[in-house]
């Protein structure tokens, strides 16, 4: 399959979500009480979003432009911070003018930390790195090999749930 340029990005686009997103979260904090029970609803919300976006949109409808990334993990290749600060500011009105401003900051604290793992995960000299073995075998898999599993990126679970994960070892034992 041939790659895409369609997602390259400038760094100040690739990197902008590092420093818009903990401001969403913070402007969130200031306009509602916190509520713990609520933000991790969020984040489980967020770990769901993460899996089907990678499953359902990066690996059928945007397949070539998402191909590009597995075959240079280092470029500027994504979606741009741009769209997903519009889309963060659409969803912090909604959520303030519904009272659901935890389950934001829960949702957009799963994306911040997607993006750090996401991150992490393909510079080894990084000094986190070493600290997500588990996370990265499973990344590593996804891309090297090709597999179509493995598509939950800072959590396995919904890989679990519904049966799209696989362990190295499993991989050997089938090959």
């Amino acid at each position: 399959m041939a790659a895409s340029n369609k997602w390259l990005m400038s760094s100040v686009a690739y990197y902008l979500d590092f420093f818009s997103v903990p401001l969403f979260i913070a402007l969130a904090l200031y306009l509602a009480p916190f509520d713990a029970g609520l933000a991790l609803l969020g984040l489980l919300a967020w770990t769901l979003v993460e899996y089907a976006t990678h499953r359902f949109l990066f690996h059928s409808l945007y397949r070539r432009e998402h191909w590009t990334h597995h075959v240079d993990v280092l470029a500027y290749i994504g979606v741009s911070s741009w769209k997903t600060s519009s889309t963060f500011a659409a969803l912090l009105l909604v959520a303030w003018y519904t009272g659901l401003t935890s389950v934001f900051i829960g949702a957009v604290s799963g994306y911040f930390f997607y993006i750090s793992l996401h991150y992490v995960m393909h510079r080894p000299e990084h000094w986190a790195y070493r600290y997500i073995p588990g996370l990265v075998a499973n990344h590593d898999l996804h891309h090297r090999k090709g597999i179509e599993k493995n598509f939950g990126v800072s959590s396995p679970l919904w890989d679990h749930v519904f049966r799209s994960y696989i362990r190295a070892e499993a991989l050997s034992a089938e090959e």
